[in-house]
């Protein structure tokens, strides 16, 4: 057999010289084709996310969560703290009583007052209203810390300008419970600056009845009594007024209203000297009017009487019939005349004759101021007549129904 037919069967030998195939090469297909090629490789597996990793994360995240909203709560705590520790600065007591000296709430500042002025009897709650009324009105108002205060007794100044208006004390305000430890404040004491300086110094006549601001003044503000008037020292022996009294009140808010009555229940005129401030009543009758024209007539008729007694125009008695009886003023006068030496002149008339004054104290006492003028005819100088004025001032009273001269005040 030849050779090749003695081999065993077996696994067959590829011929060295067999022809190679060749793998067909596919064409390029379209991408859709590629991606439906590498949609066809099994998908890579994913990485697994561990249990710790997943605690981790839940946890980081609620501590964000936490960390915001505590962020969120403490800025409105500190929000509500700022108010609540500005609500409880005592300023603010300071800036509501500043509101009420601008709106001039009389009543509220009023209220403040712990310690209240003492009043006189004469004056009342009123009284002492208006008188703060008249310190604020028109004004503006700031205030200020004063020397003494301090974090536990806070005190302020209230000013208007450079003035000192008020002190204003506060105090804990207990009936309160602020949170954080804050203290509430409230008005302690409100002392306003007042100066009652008006006071009433009065002379007036015994038995005649004295009114301040409509209230009866008591006798305990009599200071002085049994006075004697300065009239008496012209009308005695022959008159005499009663006695004067003093009565003074002091610490007044108000200029006081003054009114005056006589013994009659008769209203009399009190005179205010502006130089020293005081009051004076003197005697004042209301008499008639003839009386009054009767006095006036009396008064003319003597003192022209009186000029020419004194030139030698009237005769050495021509001034007894207006003397009382045994009248020393009458006596005086002739004594202490220079008569004698008056110079020598011709005719001689009184012209301008006026009343300057009158007083009628009682229906028997009066007083009258008269001026004449004498015009005189001289034997040596001008030609034209000398003029000679004279004036009196006399104190008369009546005396069984004649009115005579009791005394000439010079």
């Amino acid at each position: 057999m030849p050779e090749e037919s003695k081999r065993l069967p077996g696994k067959p030998v590829r011929p060295e010289h067999a022809e190679k195939k060749v793998r067909p090469v596919k064409a390029e297909e379209p991408k859709t084709a590629e991606k439906k090629e590498n949609a066809e490789k099994p998908a890579e597996a994913k990485p697994r996310i561990s249990r710790f990793t997943k605690v981790l994360i839940f946890w980081l995240i609620l501590l964000t969560v936490v960390i915001a909203g505590g962020l969120v709560w403490f800025n409105g705590f500190l929000g509500k703290y700022e108010e609540l520790y500005q609500a409880s600065l005592p300023y603010h007591i300071a800036d509501n009583a500043i509101q009420l000296f601008a709106n001039q709430d009389l009543d509220g500042i009023w209220s403040l007052v712990k310690d209240k002025t003492t009043l006189t009897e004469f004056e009342n709650e009123t009284t002492i209203k208006n008188y703060i009324k008249g310190v604020i009105s028109n004004r503006e108002f700031t205030y200020q810390p004063t020397e003494n205060y301090a974090e536990n007794a806070p005190e302020y100044y209230i000013i208007s300008g450079k003035e000192i208006i008020a002190k204003l004390k506060l105090g804990e305000d207990a009936t309160q419970n602020p949170p954080y430890g804050f203290k509430s404040w409230k008005t302690d004491e409100l002392e306003f600056y007042s100066s009652a300086d008006h006071k009433l110094k009065i002379t007036m006549p015994e038995g005649y009845k004295l009114t301040i601001n409509g209230i009866d003044v008591p006798v305990s503000y009599k200071t002085e009594q049994d006075i004697e008037p300065e009239e008496n020292k012209y009308l005695k022996p022959h008159a005499e007024l009663p006695k004067m009294c003093v009565y003074e009140a002091s610490g007044l808010y108000a200029e006081p209203v003054v009114k005056v009555t006589d013994s009659d229940g008769k209203e009399v005129k009190a005179e205010l000297d502006k130089t020293t401030g005081e009051y004076k009543v003197n005697y004042r009758y209301e008499c008639s009017d003839k009386d009054k024209k009767a006095i006036e007539k009396f008064g003319i008729s003597f003192t022209k009487d009186f000029a020419n007694f004194i030139s030698q125009d009237a005769g050495n008695y021509a001034l007894d019939k207006y003397f009382p009886k045994n009248s020393k003023t009458l006596k005086d006068i002739k004594r202490n005349s220079s008569r004698e030496w008056y110079t020598r002149h011709g005719k001689v008339d009184i012209k301008n004759e006026e009343v300057k004054d009158f007083i009628s104290y009682t229906k028997d006492i009066a007083y009258v101021e008269v001026y004449v003028e004498q015009h005189m005819e001289m034997f040596w100088g001008s030609k034209e007549r000398e003029v000679v004025k004279t004036t009196a001032h006399l104190y008369l009273v009546r005396i069984d129904g004649s009115w005579k001269v009791a005394g000439i005040r010079y």
